[in-house]
């Protein structure tokens, strides 16, 4: 059984993390562990935690800007 069933689109960031989750989870489950397998592992659980970071810290900036417009119309 293949990882999708359908055509992947990769839309937000959280279809990027779905899908690495499931490469990451495929690649646990299905073979013999290898060291090319473990490097591969490690190398998309890198990439998922970056995302993951990149998108808490947008999450952040989104909220500041937010604080910063209201302060400005208050100040208005």
């Amino acid at each position: 059984m293949g990882l999708y069933k359908n055509e992947v689109r990769l839309n937000k960031p959280q279809d990027v993390r779905r899908m690495l989750s499931r490469i990451i989870n495929y690649l646990l489950m299905n073979g013999e562990m290898t060291n090319e397998r473990a490097k591969a592992i490690n190398a998309l659980t890198n990439t998922t935690l970056k995302s993951m970071e990149m998108g808490e810290l947008q999450e952040e900036i989104d909220h500041l800007k937010e604080v910063v417009t209201e302060l400005e119309d208050r100040n208005r």
